[in-house]
């Protein structure tokens, strides 16, 4: 029987070939660790690995969060994203995924068997680490400070979840060993403790102060209960009248105060004035925030002017702050 192949017909399944040939290499070999080590832009989460307590487990392992399942879509995103940004330049893009708990205690499954204690904290992780994924505190565990999500434990978020669950919040709790003057040189504390507290301790999350001061050690300083307390945004016209030197110390108005009432607050003394050319009417609720309706009744209603001394006004001019 003759054959009838061209030597284009030959050129296409020598390349067909080629490819099928390329694809199982980047399938199956491309799944080595040492394929990954050997991409420019992992080189330096290889370093870091080599050196850190993971140096022996395969970047699948961990990588693939559903384990086999993962497979398929993490190729697609090696073949379609990683291999083009490494051949072109790119380097690496888009944002890391997380990884799913169920890898890490695939080696790690004696963590939920009750408290454990390292480097100076205890914690138990089957009543406090119930998250999907263990990078919440742990994200820096393989590949250390070059990590694209470094994560640590943050002592705010274990105090608030101690606090709205009634857990206890001693300092023995979750610490062990190191003393009070070491924790707060440490991590974000070395910001609100530091040299420059009195400046640079707003910047932490308040509702971790009431764990270690007192309730009355922030109101010697700003005058006013802190953190606020829940109704604060329904009580605070009062205190923003009477000690605005004590809103001033933490809040720009300019950023907070306008933009929450849709209004300049507190108002200006022309606002009186001014004000029938801002208000779009009796119930404009901007207005609501603070005042009630009969505030507008005691002067739009009693047919008379602010400040009248004739007797005719019936009810009592609202004072500044409204419902305040």
């Amino acid at each position: 029987m003759p054959n009838w192949r061209t030597n284009a017909e030959y050129s296409s399944i020598a390349l067909a070939i080629v490819i099928a040939i390329l694809l199982v290499v980047t399938l199956v070999g491309g799944s080595s660790s040492r394929a990954c080590s050997s991409c420019h832009s992992m080189q330096p989460y290889a370093d870091a690995l080599s050196s850190s307590k993971h140096s022996g487990v395969a970047c699948y392992d961990c990588h693939l969060t559903a384990g086999v399942w993962s497979w398929p879509s993490f190729k697609t995103t090696e073949m379609a994203r990683m291999y083009p940004g490494e051949i072109t330049g790119r380097g690496l893009t888009g944002p890391v995924a997380r990884l799913g708990r169920a890898r890490c205690l695939a080696c790690h499954e004696n963590v939920l068997d009750g408290p454990l204690t390292a480097h100076g904290l205890r914690i138990d992780h089957a009543t406090c680490a119930t998250t999907d994924s263990c990078d919440d505190c742990h994200s820096a565990s393989a590949h250390g400070s070059v990590s694209r999500w470094p994560r640590q434990p943050v002592m705010a978020d274990c105090t608030a979840c101690h606090s709205a669950s009634g857990a206890p919040t001693e300092c023995s709790t979750c610490h062990d060993e190191r003393s009070k003057t070491v924790r707060v040189a440490k991590g974000p504390w070395q910001i609100t403790h530091g040299p420059e507290w009195e400046k640079t301790h707003g910047m932490g999350d308040l509702r971790s102060c009431g764990v270690c001061h007192p309730k009355d050690y922030c109101a010697r300083c700003h005058g006013i209960a802190l953190p606020h307390p829940l109704d604060f945004p329904k009580t605070h016209g009062r205190l923003a009248q009477e000690q605005p030197a004590s809103c001033d110390a933490c809040h720009d108005r300019a950023l907070l105060c306008d933009p929450c009432h849709g209004i300049p607050m507190p108002h200006p003394a022309t606002f009186r004035a001014d004000h029938s050319t801002i208000a779009t009417s009796r119930g404009d609720e901007r207005c609501m925030k603070c005042h009630y309706e009969s505030d507008c009744r005691a002067c739009h209603e009693a047919h008379t002017h602010p400040g009248s001394t004739d007797g005719t006004l019936k009810e009592t001019l609202p004072k500044p702050g409204g419902r305040s």
